[in-house]
């Protein structure tokens, strides 16, 4: 059995929020389709995630378990994805170039440090205007 990650964001809204409407509401989904795919992930996985009564909606030790494995397992579906996309556009590039005397260095590990996903490089003009360089 392979696991549907749209099901297991749709668990996770409901987890946080506690509530079916206002998760169907943040998802942009009906309420009912949203009931059907949690009900259809509780029989994937073969537990109950949520206790529902007249007084709401909460999450079972098996539930409870899902939260915290969901975050991680979100984060990492979310960052292969990310770096996939990446790889397809090819590896982005900033060229910095500046003239002798100007220091570069601390601006240009503040942004590596921000966006390590960019091949940064400094060049170091040899007296051409700032035009023709």
């Amino acid at each position: 059995m392979d696991l549907d990650l749209r099901k297991v964001r749709y668990f996770a809204a409901v987890a946080e929020l506690l509530h079916f409407g206002r998760a169907a509401e943040r998802l942009h989904i009906a309420q009912p389709v949203l009931s059907r795919q949690i009900r259809a992930l509780e029989k994937d996985l073969g537990a109950e995630l949520f206790v529902r009564d007249s007084h709401g909606v909460t999450l079972t030790d098996a539930g409870r378990q899902l939260v915290e494995d969901a975050r991680q397992l979100l984060a990492v579906a979310d960052g292969t994805r990310r770096r996939v996309g990446q790889a397809a556009r090819g590896r982005r590039r900033l060229v910095v170039g500046f003239r002798a005397g100007v220091v570069v260095t601390e601006a240009l590990r503040a942004f590596t440090a921000g966006h390590p996903d960019v091949e940064v490089r400094a060049h170091r003009g040899m007296g051409a205007p700032p035009a023709r360089a």
